[in-house]
Order: C-alpha cells, then sequence, then structure tokens
C-alpha cells in the first residue's frame, strides 16, 4: 500500500517541502519490509519447499525471496519516475531491466545450462542491479532521513489496501483453479491462450493507467479537474471499447496467426476477458474519489465482495460452461469492483462522468460482436463492419473532445502514458 500512500502525500500541496524525508522514509520502509519477509523467507524455506514440491527446492526459495526484496524496491523507482514526471528515464530504466534479465537468462539458462537455477540467478542479479541504482538516485537526491512521523503516516494510508491486495489476488486465481479441477489441464490451456490474446488490450490501458496516477494528484487543485477526471474515463472508455471490438471481431485470425487448431476455441473467452481488463483498468479512475477523500479501507469489502462472487459463480458455471463460464465469471466480479467502486466515490467526491455517452459505443460493440459470432461471418464482411465502427467511433471521439479546455490536459496524459507504456 506504500505506492498509494506516496501517490497521495506527494502531490498534496502541504508537504511539498517534506518530499524528501517522505522518499526517503518510504523506500527505508519498502527494504525494511523485504528483508524482514526474506529473514522469514530463509528459515521457511525447507518447510515451503515440501510444501510446494515435496523436495528440497529450499535454495530456489531463497533466491525468489531475494528478488522479491529487489523487486520492492525496483517498483518504487517505478512510482518515482512516474510521480516525478519522467518518462523518458523510465522507458530507459524498464527497458534496460527488461533487456539484462533476458541476456542473463540466455547466459545462464543457454550457455551454462544452469536450467530454473539459472532462470532464477538471472532474474535476481537483474533486479539487484537496478536495487543499486534505486537506492542511489533516492539517497542521493532526497537524503537518506528517516522520519518515524512519515512512516505513521504511509502506514496508516495503505494499511487497508493489504486485505485489498490479498482479495485482487484470490480474484484473479479463483479462475484457473477452478478449471483445472472440473476441466482439466486442457481447458486451462485453451482459457490462458484466450487471456493471453485479450492482453492487448492491456497495451492500451496500460498506457493511459501509467499516467493516470500522477496525472490525477497534480490537476487535484485545479478548477476543472473534475471535468478532466470525467474527460479521462470518457476517452479512457471509448479508446478502449474500440480496443474491445477489433480483438474481439479479428480474434479467430489473432489464434490462427499465433496458436494451433486446438487453441482455436478461445476465441469465446477473448471478448469477456478483454472487457474484463478494461474495467479492473477503470477502476483506478473512478477510485478517484476514494483516493483524493482517503476512504481507501471500502476497497477491502468491495474487492472481498467481488472475490466472494467470483468463486460462487465459478462453483455454478465451470462445470457446465468451462471456460467460457470462467471468463464470464472474472467479468461480472470486475463489473461488481468498478460498480462498487463508483458507488462508494461519488459518495464522497461526486464527478459527472457521463456513462449515456459511454453507452452510445458500448451497446453497439456488444451487439456487433455477438451477432458476428452467432452468424460466425467470415473475415471480408468483419472488415466492412469493422471500418464502419471504427469511422463512427472515432467522429464520435473527436466531437466529445474537440473546442474542450481539458483537451490540453488530455493530450498530455496520453503522450506521458505513451512515453511511459513498458508494457509494450
Amino acid at each position: 500500500g506504500t505506492d498509494s500512500a506516496l501517490s497521495y502525500y506527494y502531490f498534496r500541496k502541504e508537504y511539498i517541502d517534506e518530499r524528501p524525508i517522505m522518499l526517503s522514509s518510504a523506500l527505508w520502509l519498502r527494504i525494511i519490509f523485504s528483508l524482514s519477509a526474506l529473514v522469514i523467507i530463509f528459515f521457511a524455506a525447507p518447510y515451503l519447499s515440501n510444501i510446494l514440491f515435496g523436495k528440497d527446492h529450499s535454495l530456489f526459495i531463497i533466491i525468489t525471496g531475494t528478488t522479491l526484496l529487489f523487486t520492492s524496491v525496483y517498483s518504487f523507482l517505478m512510482d518515482l519516475l512516474r510521480f516525478e514526471l519522467k518518462p523518458w528515464l523510465f522507458t530507459i530504466m524498464s527497458t534496460l531491466s527488461v533487456l539484462l534479465n533476458i541476456g542473463l537468462t540466455i547466459f545462464y539458462v543457454l550457455y551454462l545450462k544452469q536450467g530454473v537455477y539459472g532462470a532464477l540467478m538471472a532474474s535476481a542479479i537483474a533486479y539487484a542491479a537496478v536495487f543499486v541504482y534505486t537506492c542511489v538516485y533516492v539517497f542521493k537526491k532526497y537524503g537518506i532521513g528517516f522520519s518515524k512521523k512519515w512512516v505513521k503516516d504511509i502506514l496508516k494510508y495503505g494499511f487497508p489496501l493489504i486485505g485489498t491486495g490479498i482479495a485482487v489476488w484470490v480474484l484473479g486465481s479463483t479462475d484457473r483453479y477452478f478449471l483445472a479441477h472440473y476441466q482439466g489441464l486442457d481447458v486451462n490451456g485453451i482459457y490462458a491462450v484466450g487471456s493471453k490474446i485479450a492482453s492487448f488490450i492491456g497495451l492500451i490501458a496500460g498506457a493511459l493507467q501509467l499516467a493516470w496516477g500522477p496525472f490525477s494528484m497534480d490537476i487535484q487543485y485545479e478548477d476543472s479537474a473534475k471535468k478532466v477526471y470525467a474527460k479521462v474515463f470518457l476517452l479512457f472508455s471509448i479508446v478502449n471499447i474500440i480496443g474491445i471490438f477489433f480483438i474481439s471481431m479479428f480474434a479467430i485470425d489473432l489464434l490462427k496467426v499465433f496458436t494451433q487448431p486446438d487453441y482455436y476455441s478461445a476465441k469465446a473467452v477473448i471478448p469477456f476477458l478483454s472487457f474484463s481488463t478494461i474495467l479492473s483498468s477503470a477502476y483506478f479512475i473512478v477510485v478517484i474519489g476514494m483516493h483524493l477523500t482517503k476512504k481507501l479501507q471500502h476497497t477491502i469489502w468491495i474487492t472481498l465482495t467481488a472475490a466472494i462472487v467470483n468463486i460462487a459463480m465459478n462453483l455454478l458455471l465451470t462445470p457446465s460452461f468451462g471456460a467460457v463460464g470462467a471468463a464470464f465469471s472474472i467479468m461480472c466480479a470486475n463489473l461488481i469492483i468498478f460498480a462498487l467502486t463508483l458507488w462508494v466515490s461519488q459518495k464522497y467526491y461526486p464527478i459527472n462522468f457521463r456513462f449515456a455517452k459511454v453507452m452510445v459505443i458500448l451497446i453497439p460493440c456488444a451487439a456487433i460482436i455477438w451477432i458476428t459470432y452467432y452468424a460466425n461471418l467470415k473475415i471480408f464482411p468483419r472488415i466492412i463492419i469493422s471500418s464502419f465502427f471504427l469511422i463512427f467511433s472515432v467522429y464520435y471521439l473527436y466531437s466529445n473532445f474537440k473546442n474542450t479546455e481539458e483537451y490540453q490536459k488530455l493530450l498530455k496524459m496520453i503522450r506521458l502514458g505513451a512515453k511511459g507504456n513498458d508494457e509494450a
């Protein structure tokens, strides 16, 4: 929860002068927590190994625990660079970490033939290098101070999010377990392929999401802040609905390019999983009210409710409908999180998100996808239909944004997101 706490306090006007001690204290907090976890993992490794593998792989678990320390600090650097509005340095650091990881993996696994041990060591060394850079960057720029007051404030803000994180983990893991139990690993594999294709939409959502946090905090004091938040939501929704439309319309063609015939049935889960991805990303926009008013404790019962619903729906749908049932269940769970978060946020910080304008795009999108799947249209008519939908959507998007005072602010956020999208 320290990332959310920092994103709140970093942009508050009353704490600008305290940023150095705030940031250094937050980094020390990350290091202390991660070291504490590593000590526990070190002594528990033999027992964990026996539970997980039935044999002694303690070394693997210890290396993974060490990597967790390094990645925790690495994520701190990525958050800080977004707060500082340094997209180019963000991109450079994220790209270098990936390339270093790949290079070391090739060296350890392919050249030294070290197998799993080599893969884990490659990741640990790559993130260790970023760990060192992060400590130098932060402590040199902001000092090495440690404030009990700031540690207390950060923990107080972020502590409720621990329960949320656990609930989200349960939410994200449930479908695979139910599929493996009721349908077997083959169906689970088909579901995983559909999930990978649907994750393409994450490239669009991820670009906006990366920029959204610092952008939303940076403009919170402006008179037009609520209007900008509403415009961002409309922009996000329309752009991503277009993305869902094209991924769903040409899902079978993507599957034919990237997979084999055994996986073509993954087409059926792609629309549900794509929409689920967008809902989970849109959550970060509508939660702004809870974020600004420090009411994030509500996220615990919201995500817990969604996790319970997801489990119940999987129990009901997965045995009969397989991967489609699991995909529909996770989509409904993310819809519940979105709806409840919106409801609570609006109570504390009302924003006119103008959902009617979103429905103008969403309803025809869903209808066309359903008809296309039901009729099993060939690629040529799908191209024609998609062209008309794209023209309509782009014009509709333009008509809602031209000549508005928020237009330049949105362009700024998009540029930051495009530069900082390390998922690309």
